[in-house]
């Protein structure tokens, strides 16, 4: 009698598989690309829907890996699909490459995305009493290996660390939850990386509109939230065009300093509006301010506008703190260095005559802008000294010339200085009702949420950078791929925190080795990785299945399935459709 055992892995996939098709991906994707006549095997939706769970599960994008994951969870797939055909040769890299391409396409991908976006924000909102819809804009440079051709995405641009490697861009969108300040990715642009970003500003804007359509709540009165490049008249206008409103700080150009610092000086310190941070009983200012209020006009396309601007002046506590220790360091750096200027050193140019001292001194305050800061007198010393004659030398008297640095500060111009470091300007279009001052500065200070969804996107949901592949549509097809698994993690992560935060609990036994540390907002990787180890025993006998036998469910994979309103027989149910599905098969077969 022939025995066989097969043991098959079954970790996180039914739980990403339930919200993948909860999310409608599957149906959209099939909806906006029906199977092509040459198209064989499964259809794009289906192989998207455990593409996706590949992603999320192995935190891989590359495609040469998927047919062998596949294949060792074939039985598996084939049950969660109902697809019998379901084989790994669905999985294969030609037929990968073939679907990037696909949703490469831009129009393509935007019809996916406003079905997706109606399914995600069905779920994904804003709390009640949050009157403003929360968008946030970035954009983030992403390098490759692959070759810079004439009008190609991938080009040569600035980049902090890897000037040298080819890179295009990703310009994000973003949208709050007051729950837990997750960003869920609306929508995104990936274009050229030579694009400058203030471009890019109202195209994102629009694509948010059109991935948005349809969705009450999200026509008008939204916020939008970037960086001082955002606040280019031309960006501020569209927006006031949209009948939304708009949030950044202003840049020295938009608001020169000298501008600035003359309203700081007029401004009255007893009137300042006070920020507060509360972190349980205890409530601390972290800073404080004034505002005013600026007309503008400009005129876009033809139309006039003409709109109100609050400018709001902000002094961090801790922001001014840092500025003026930096100031200070910078200020004892200059003062050892101007001390230095006489003593000889070898290898150190030596100065010679007052002159040079000058000019020297006066270079180096210039370029440290310090110029207001430090008086410096050069004070020269003369000593003399009688030589005897010596052969045809007659007798003489030989002066020498040494020099002294006195430095003094100028106490008065530093502590007004000091007193103008740690501000900065906000404009924003929002009425006050909307956007108190507090609030106005507390929604800034979030913008760090997008921050970290493009951390997800390089380095957690799947490492993408850097990137290997070679065309542009499968290149702006993966960025769309693992958009929508950035989405599945914010619709998971909100979920998560919705429930914990009802119940006023937190989520523990997720944290190795320290099982009884907890999160009120965990993320979707150590959700997923929770349900490690569970797996199917597969008994056949002769070649034919017999039964097949599951794991039990830890209490911490029961709670977090309801915890998310989820039915556990999506794991218990597994192994008796597993029986059911391969009675009439036999072990050649699967």
């Amino acid at each position: 009698m022939e025995r066989d055992l097969i043991n098959l892995r079954v970790d996180e996939l039914p739980l990403l598989q339930h919200i993948i098709n909860d999310l409608g991906i599957k149906r959209s994707i099939d909806t906006v690309l029906p199977a092509h006549g040459n198209w064989s095997g499964i259809s794009m939706g289906t192989i998207t829907e455990y593409w996706l769970c590949y992603i999320l599960s192995e935190c891989d994008h590359r495609l040469q890996n998927v047919e062998d994951w596949s294949e060792s969870r074939l039985p598996l797939l084939q049950v969660l699909s109902g697809e019998k055909e379901l084989s790994s040769l669905d999985f294969s890299d030609d037929k990968l490459g073939l679907l990037l391409e696909k949703l490469g396409n831009s129009t393509a991908f935007g019809e996916i995305e406003v079905e997706i976006n109606k399914n995600c924000l069905s779920i994904y909102r804003f709390e009640e009493g949050e009157e403003l819809a929360t968008f946030r804009l970035d954009a983030a440079p992403m390098q490759s290996h692959g070759e810079v051709k004439a009008g190609g995405l991938l080009q040569r641009g600035y980049h902090k660390h890897h000037a040298a490697l080819p890179q295009f861009k990703v310009k994000l969108c973003t949208l709050d939850n007051e729950l837990n300040h997750f960003a869920y990715p609306v929508t995104h642009l990936t274009v050229s990386g030579n694009t400058s970003d203030d471009e890019l500003y109202i195209p994102i804007i629009k694509q948010s509109k059109t991935v948005l359509s349809g969705i009450p709540g999200y026509e008008k009165g939204n916020l939008y939230v970037g960086d001082t490049k955002f606040g280019a008249i031309t960006s501020r206008a569209y927006v006031v065009q949209c009948e939304d409103y708009y949030l950044m700080p202003l840049s020295l150009v938009q608001l020169p300093l000298r501008e600035r610092q003359a309203l700081i000086k007029k401004s009255i310190p007893s009137s300042y509006l006070s920020v507060f941070r509360e972190e349980g009983d205890d409530k601390e200012a972290i800073a404080n301010g004034f505002e005013v209020v600026q007309s503008l006009d400009y005129q876009l396309d033809g139309v006039n506008l003409s709109w109100t601007e609050r400018r709001l002046f902000v002094h961090g506590t801790a922001y001014a703190k840092s500025q003026q220790h930096a100031f200070d360091n910078r200020l004892a750096k200059m003062i050892a260095q101007l001390e230095d200027l006489p003593t000889r050193k070898q290898g150190k140019a030596h100065l010679i005559t007052k002159e040079e001292y000058q000019e020297t001194i006066d270079k180096l305050l210039k370029d440290n802008d310090l110029v207001d800061f430090l008086d410096v007198k050069i004070h020269t010393n003369e000593t003399s000294k009688e030589l005897r004659a010596y052969g045809s030398r007659p007798a003489r008297i030989e002066i020498t010339r040494t020099f002294s640095i006195e430095i003094t500060k100028n106490e008065a111009a530093i502590a007004e200085h000091k007193s103008l470091l740690g501000w900065q300007v906000y404009a924003t279009n929002a009425p006050k009702v909307l956007l108190p001052f507090e609030k106005c500065v507390l929604k800034y200070r979030h913008q760090s949420n997008i921050e970290s969804s493009f951390d997800d996107l390089r380095n957690k949901v799947a490492h993408l950078v850097p990137i290997y592949l070679q065309k542009d549509e499968r290149i702006k097809g993966l960025v769309n791929l693992l958009l929508l698994a950035l989405k599945v993690c914010a619709v998971l992560e909100y979920k998560m925190a919705k429930a914990l935060s009802k119940n006023d609990e937190q989520l523990c036994q997720i944290y190795e080795g320290n099982p009884k540390r907890g999160s009120k907002r965990p993320s979707a990787k150590r959700i997923c990785k929770a349900f490690d180890g569970v797996a199917i025993a597969i008994i056949f006998v002769n070649y034919k299945l017999q039964f097949a036998i599951m794991t039990n469910l830890e209490p911490v994979q029961t709670k977090i399935l309801n915890l998310l309103n989820i039915e556990k027989e999506i794991y218990t149910a597994l192994a008796d459709k597993i029986q059911i599905f391969f009675s009439e098969k036999n072990m050649s077969e699967t």
